[in-house]
């Protein structure tokens, strides 16, 4: 081959680095840099582990996800310039070698950045659907607790795409109820958030759940939280019922516990814990 593997490899890495400052031309993210690229693939993967352990919905992330989405379409953009052919010239450009000399290996060259490109594309693509995956699968199966929520919730814990998903989900399962079996019972009957007797028929994320977390800070409390969950409670707000936080904790850097999600919710909220 006529270039060296490093050489091909830093070719990628300035591709990848042009096309993130193009991506973003006329705001702030103009000054993207390799650091910024991989500090979001860092929070990206963190976002997909964070989600898959907690039983409740994280707050969306969403510049995160414009910044990770604006990436993956300009990468698929770069992707199949190479494929058509558009990029060799490039590959040979950046390997400091003339047109004449990359004539044989210029393919070959050209072959593994786009397989190098496509194999980074695949592994953004997983985590970014993996993680919107497990996000559809909380919100389908606790669909009307998480309507039921205030508007401030709504908003902080779903994406505008999310919070249209889940209205038409459950007005098309509620009717989807009513046609094969509620319209046959009585009236008093038909209520799919019946509260009567005491019991509660929609069911919400379980809050003493167990998972495993570690901090990320120096030092870690939840003695403010605490507090804010015994003021909930006691005035009887329905969204805290049982979801506020209610032992005092206190960690150090590097610690890894064993808790209930309602006591290090809020500490994984703000980042000063992750969960593993």
């Amino acid at each position: 081959m006529d270039l060296d593997i490093s050489d091909i490899l830093a070719d990628v890495s300035r591709s990848a680095h042009h096309l993130s400052q193009s991506s973003y031309p006329h705001s702030g993210h103009a000054a993207d840099t390799d650091t910024d690229i991989f500090t979001d693939h860092q929070l990206l993967t963190r976002a997909w582990t964070s989600e898959r352990c907690a039983p409740d919905l994280l707050p969306y992330p969403t510049e995160l996800m414009e910044r990770v989405m604006s990436r993956v379409q300009a990468q698929i953009a770069r992707i199949e310039d190479l494929a058509s052919g558009m990029g060799e010239g490039e590959v040979a450009a950046g390997g400091g070698r003339d047109r004449g000399a990359a004539g044989g290996g210029g393919t070959q060259n050209a072959n593994l950045v786009l397989s190098i490109l496509q194999t980074d594309l695949s592994r953004t693509q997983f985590l970014v659907r993996s993680f919107l995956r497990q996000r559809l699968a909380k919100m389908t199966k606790y669909a009307m607790w998480y309507l039921g929520q205030n508007e401030d919730r709504k908003t902080a814990y779903l994406s505008v795409a999310e919070a249209r998903f889940l209205r038409n989900h459950q007005a098309l399962l509620s009717e989807f109820y009513d046609v094969s079996f509620l319209s046959a019972f009585p009236a008093g009957l038909r209520r799919l958030d019946d509260t009567s007797g005491g019991v509660r028929m929609v069911e919400g994320p379980d809050s003493g759940a167990a998972v495993v977390v570690r901090c990320l800070s120096e030092m870690w409390a939840n003695a403010e939280d605490v507090e804010r969950g015994v003021e909930e409670r006691e005035s009887q707000r329905d969204d805290a019922e049982g979801g506020a936080a209610s032992v005092e904790l206190r960690m150090r850097g590097g610690q890894v516990w064993v808790v209930r999600w309602r006591d290090v919710r809020a500490g994984v909220e703000r980042g000063n814990l992750e969960l593993l």
